[in-house]
C-alpha cells in the first residue's frame, strides 16, 4: 500500500534488552522516523514530506537536492550501550548520470516532516507544509536554519560513491559510530544525517527511496551493533510531592548502588532522570556484578531503600518498581498516593528526617512568595505555597525518618 508510514524494525539478535537477560552483543535494524529533502528555492517554500523519494546533488538546471534522514534510536538502543558498528542502507531508484560521490554529515538543528508530496518523479519538490523542512526553513514557515540549505557539520561521517540503480551502504566508520554514540548519550541531540551529493558538476543527483516508498524492501534501513558492558537499573520510582495520581512531575534524583552487606557501602551511583512515570534509567560503570541495595535520593525526599539487596551483572539490566508495594521498600518505609507507594517527600534539609527544621525553610520560602525551582517546593509547581507546608507538616507529625540497615 502507497504511503505506509509505520516504522519498519526488525532485530537480528536473540536477545532484546529489556527482557532482562544478559548478553555480549546485540544487533538491531531499523528504519528511519523522517526523512525529507531539501530543494534549493530562495522563497523556500518546497518541500517533500510524504513523498517516495529523496535526492542528493544538482538537477539539470543546476539546482541543488540535499537529503534529510533520521533515526528514533532509544526505541531500541538503552542509553548504557557502547556502539560497536553501524551501517546505512539506501537503495537508489533513479539517476542521468555515473559515480558520484554522496557524503553523509551529522545534522545540528531539529527539522521536520509533514504531508508535502510531489507528483511524478518528484525531482521539483511540492509546496511545503506546515511544519516542512526546505530549504531555508526547519519547520516550514516559521523556524529558520542558520544558514540556507540547512544546518550541518562540514566533515562528512561516511561517503559512498553511488553509480547505477541498487542499493549503497555508508559505513561503519568511526564518525558514524560517534555520531550515534553521540545521539545515544544524548537523545536531544539526535537529529539524524544529512546526504550531500556533488554539488560541482550538473547533473549529479541521486535519488533514493524513502520510508513512504511502496516498496518495503528498498526503504532505508539502519543497522547498529552495541554491547552493554556495565550493569544497568530500569527503576521506577514515585516522590510523594511531585505525584499528583496521574503523573510525576519530571525530575532528577541520585541513584546509589550499595553493598547488601555490612556496613552497606557506597559502590556506585548515577544521576537518573525520573519521567513523569517515575521511570529512570542508570548505567553503573564502577559497579561490577554483585548484589546491592538500590537507594534513591533525591533533593527534598526520604533516602529510600531497596527491601533487599539485588542482583547485578555486567551486561545484565535490572528491573526494580517501588511503587507497587510498600514492601519494596526497606522498612515499607513508603506513602500510599493514589494508589501508588512514594517515597517520602519533605526532606529539605536532606538531614535523614522530616522535621521542624524542614518546615520552617518551607514557610519561609512561601512566605515570600518565592518561585522557581526550589528545594522547598515539594509538589514541582514552581511556587513555594501552603501546599508545600502541609506536605512537610504532615511528614514531620509522622515522624517520617530515613529507614535503613
Amino acid at each position: 500500500m502507497r504511503k505506509l508510514t509505520s516504522l519498519f524494525i526488525s532485530i537480528f539478535f536473540s536477545f532484546i534488552l529489556y527482557s532482562g537477560n544478559s548478553y555480549s552483543q546485540i544487533t538491531v535494524s531499523m528504519g528511519p522516523t523522517a526523512d525529507n529533502t531539501l530543494y534549493e528555492d530562495a522563497s523556500g517554500t518546497t518541500s517533500n514530506g510524504s513523498g517516495d523519494y529523496l535526492f542528493a546533488g544538482k538537477t539539470g538546471s543546476g539546482l541543488i537536492r540535499r537529503g534529510l534522514i533520521s533515526f528514533k534510536l532509544d526505541s531500541l538502543i538503552p542509553p548504557c550501550a557502547i556502539i560497536q558498528s553501524c551501517t546505512l542502507k539506501l537503495h537508489m531508484s533513479r539517476t542521468a548520470v555515473g559515480p558520484k560521490d554522496v557524503e553523509l554529515k551529522k545534522v545540528l538543528s531539529s527539522w521536520g516532516e509533514s504531508t508535502s508530496d510531489p507528483i511524478g518523479e518528484e525531482g521539483s519538490g511540492a509546496q511545503a507544509e506546515t511544519g516542512d523542512a526546505t530549504w531555508k526553513h526547519r519547520y516550514f514557515n516559521t523556524v529558520f536554519w542558520t544558514s540556507d540549505g540547512g544546518d550541518f557539520s562540514q566533515d562528512p561521517s561516511a561517503v559512498t560513491t553511488v553509480n547505477a540503480t541498487g542499493f549503497y551502504t555508508w559505513g561503519s566508520t568511526q564518525e558514524m559510530i560517534d555520531d550515534i554514540q553521540s545521539w545515544v548519550d544524548n537523545p536531544n541531540s539526535n537529529y539524524g544525517w544529512l546526504l550531500e551529493g556533488d554539488e560541482h558538476s550538473t547533473p549529479s543527483a541521486k535519488r533514493f527511496d524513502t520510508k513512504e516508498n511502496d516498496s518495503v524492501n528498498f526503504r532505508p534501513v539502519l543497522t547498529v551493533t552495541y554491547t552493554l558492558n556495565i550493569p544497568a537499573l530500569n527503576l521506577t520510582s514515585l516522590i510523594e510531592g511531585l505525584w499528583n495520581g496521574s503523573m510525576m512531575v519530571s525530575d532528577t534524583a541520585r541513584i546509589y548502588l550499595r553493598n547488601a552487606s555490612s556496613p552497606y557501602t557506597k559502590v556506585d551511583s548515577s544521576t537518573s532522570l525520573l519521567n513523569i512515570a517515575g521511570k529512570g534509567l542508570s548505567c553503573y560503570s564502577n559497579a561490577g556484578s554483585g548484589n546491592f541495595f538500590i537507594v534513591v535520593t533525591h533533593r527534598n525526599s526520604i533516602d529510600t531503600w531497596s527491601a533487599a539487596g539485588q542482583t547485578f551483572a555486567i551486561g545484565n539490566l535490572k528491573v526494580y518498581n517501588f511503587t507497587s508495594s510498600s514492601s519494596q521498600a526497606f522498612g515499607n518505609n513508603m506513602i500510599l498516593k493514589a494508589g501508588k507507594y512514594c517515597n517520602y517527600s519533605g526532606d529539605v534539609s536532606r538531614d535523614g528526617s522530616v522535621d521542624l527544621t524542614d518546615i520552617v525553610l518551607v514557610f519561609n520560602d512561601a512566605a515570600i512568595f518565592a518561585g522557581g525551582y526550589l528545594v522547598t517546593d515539594l509538589n514541582g509547581d514552581t511556587f513555594v505555597d501552603l501546599t508545600d507546608v502541609v506536605i512537610a507538616f504532615n511528614n514531620s507529625a509522622n515522624f517520617v525518618t530515613v529507614i535503613s540497615p
